[in-house]
């Protein structure tokens, strides 16, 4: 059974753009699995969050490569 570590991050509160960010996080070994779309009252504002997951490594996979 996996287990995964989540991060949400929205977008517009950081001062990188969204490609720079995304190649950072899969650099980092995070998995962009969920885009969600926030509407705002102020019509049309949204707020764009980035869902990350990452896969929490077992105490033998931190010291060992077990993927071949």
């Amino acid at each position: 059974m996996s287990t995964f570590e989540y991060r949400v991050i929205d977008i517009d509160k950081i001062d990188i753009s969204e490609e720079s960010l995304l190649n950072k996080m899969n650099s980092d070994g995070w998995e962009l699995f969920f885009i969600h779309n926030e509407p705002l009252n102020e019509y049309p504002s949204m707020l764009v969050k980035f869902y990350f997951r990452k896969k929490k490594l077992s105490f033998l996979e931190q010291f060992f490569d077990f993927s071949n």
